[in-house]
């Protein structure tokens, strides 16, 4: 799927999706960038402004978002093989407990929480410190351990192709692009980008979210897009389009 976002996502193309997917059965569901993290992101945590626009909204409010997330995630149970490949936007709430000072935030509502995944963080890395899970994927893992959820190391495969990269990290932790995932001994399909596309066998989905989520100014190529892998090994992006009645319908290209 294109990449989630909870909170940010779009209704009317995860509707349309389970649907598409109630047709197709898939033996695996690929989700990219779950979370958010809106409420404690980082881009805004110094801006006075933004913080009171989220109070006043009621959109710094961590445990709503994960708890949100969780339900938006239930009726993927119904998969066989549901696997959360480890994004970027899953990165926001380690480096916000990493780099905020609790007695400092803006919003205490958060401090329990914050307590609670700092014991996650200092248990992973007395355990395993060259190799961390992160906060998220053990979140998911507590309420869904029928799911897969993927390290930054992780590699998953169906037929030939990876399917275990967010797309975010290139080649010895440079930044990725679809440019660079094309030089890679396998063919791969990865999210991040927002944007569909296809360079010989590298392959990008796009969004689930709206188009526009206030970041994205100016002229933008995000477009509402997955990719399905057949049983032949051959990959399809499937993209949403807004029909003439405004509705949403998805249509294909090989």
């Amino acid at each position: 799927m294109g990449d989630l976002h909870w909170g940010h996502h779009d209704p009317e193309i995860i509707n349309l999706t389970h649907k598409m997917l109630k047709k197709t059965n898939p033996k695996h569901v690929i989700l990219h960038d779950v979370f958010d993290g809106y409420s404690i992101s980082h881009h805004d945590m110094k801006d006075p402004f933004a913080q009171y626009g989220k109070e006043v909204n009621g959109n710094n409010d961590l445990k709503k978002e994960i708890s949100e997330m969780l339900e938006g995630l239930v009726p993927f149970e119904k998969y066989e093989n549901v696997v959360i490949v480890r994004s970027n936007h899953d990165d926001f709430l380690d480096r916000w407990v990493k780099n905020e000072d609790w007695k400092k935030q803006p919003t205490p509502k958060n401090s329990p929480l914050y307590m609670q995944y700092s014991a996650i963080l200092l248990k992973q890395y007395a355990e395993s410190p060259s190799d961390i899970k992160g906060i998220i994927p053990t979140i998911i893992s507590e309420k869904f351990p029928k799911f897969t959820t993927l390290g930054r190391r992780d590699s998953y495969r169906v037929l030939e192709w990876e399917l275990g990269q967010h797309g975010d990290i290139g080649s010895n932790g440079s930044r990725g692009s679809l440019l660079q995932m094309r030089k890679l001994n396998t063919k791969i399909v990865v999210g991040h980008y927002h944007s569909p596309g296809r360079k010989d066998g590298a392959l990008a989905v796009g969004t689930s979210t709206h188009v526009r989520v206030g970041y994205n100014m100016g002229p933008s190529s995000w477009l509402q897009s997955h990719v399905i892998i057949h049983d032949n090994g051959k990959a399809q992006h499937i993209n949403f389009f807004k029909n003439k009645k405004g509705e949403s319908n998805y249509t294909t290209f090989k």
